[in-house]
């Protein structure tokens, strides 16, 4: 009797193992034509207003309240902590899907058109034409590396690397050393700088010497895209504005902090350019832009979308 439990159970193991696999190989990868959106998030992957979860993609925000040293009042902070099942679900949208259309675009209709289960706005590409490197969904626009700039790379596998005050020749050596690795880009960045790796904040000098330089003290709204693991990633972002906020050595600190593990955290547009969206929620505080209740249009976001076959 007890070979015969024994071997039910085993049973039991192998063929729940086997389900499970079936359902994950349903799951297909994005292509990764901007174009091409994820799933609409399911109404029951939404656990709560502060967690979603489906077969491939799980998000958790938390939120904080507090009052750092040099801010002016309490601010907001959040954090959205997500894992995915495939690196295609970490996806980079612009406006008018036309990076030589000038026009911006309202940050929460970028994240619902592309069906974004948490986004954030990114770096601004549009607004810095001439300045940096970019990929985005492995299309290259642009090589205009001064040397002033951190670059976060984004590979085909998810992972996080950056070149720092990347040069076209620095560059040029970090994607070299990617291909004999078998790697590419897929989206690349070009605001910096990076604030933490390998769970150690960057030291205060080499921050004030960023290109962020004039801003690093000041109090301001803050936003970072953080990888911890493989597959996993946070949003971190802090509330500001009128003198309240986190200076960028404070924010770097903070994000260390929270994830001791974590690979590189990396800086993008501040200030009112900051929007981290939970579906068509947008986390920080509503703004009064030119008269008009809105948030500032932005060129471009980095979202992360679900690839679900099914509702639960």
């Amino acid at each position: 009797m007890h070979h015969f439990r024994s071997l039910l159970a085993f049973l039991c193991a192998v063929l729940i193992l086997l389900s499970t696999t079936a359902a994950l190989a349903d799951l297909k990868p994005l292509p990764l034509d901007q174009k091409k959106h994820g799933v609409v998030p399911f109404k029951s992957g939404w656990l709560s207003e502060n967690e979603y979860q489906d077969e491939s993609i799980h998000v958790e925000l938390t939120s904080y309240s507090m009052w750092p040293e040099y801010s002016n009042g309490r601010v907001g902070g959040h954090v959205a902590v997500v894992t995915i099942k495939d690196p295609s679900q970490l996806r980079t949208a612009m406006s008018q899907d036309d990076y030589d259309d000038e026009r911006q675009d309202r940050p929460l209709d970028m994240a619902k058109k592309a069906n974004a289960v948490v986004s954030c706005n990114a770096d601004f590409m549009k607004y810095y034409y001439g300045i940096g490197y970019i990929v985005r969904q492995g299309e290259f626009y642009r090589d205009a590396l001064d040397g002033t700039r951190d670059v976060l790379v984004i590979d085909e596998e998810g992972n996080f690397t950056s070149v720092e005050n990347a040069t076209h020749d620095t560059m040029k050596a970090h994607l070299d050393e990617m291909e004999k690795d078998g790697h590419s880009p897929v989206n690349t960045f070009s605001f910096g700088p990076v604030l933490v790796r390998d769970g150690v904040p960057r030291d205060e000098s080499e921050l004030r010497a960023s290109p962020q330089k004039m801003e690093a003290h000041l109090t301001a709204q803050r936003i970072a895209i953080v990888q911890l693991d493989t597959l996993t990633y946070a949003i971190v972002m802090v509330e500001g504005g009128d003198g309240r906020g986190m200076r960028l050595m404070e924010f770097s600190k903070w994000i260390a902090e929270l994830f001791p593990e974590c690979k590189l955290a990396y800086n993008l547009d501040g200030g009112n350019s900051v929007h981290l969206m939970v579906y068509d929620t947008a986390m920080n505080r509503v703004r009064v832009v030119h008269n008009q209740v809105g948030s500032r249009p932005i060129s471009d976001i980095i979202y992360f979308a679900s690839i679900a076959t099914e509702e639960p």
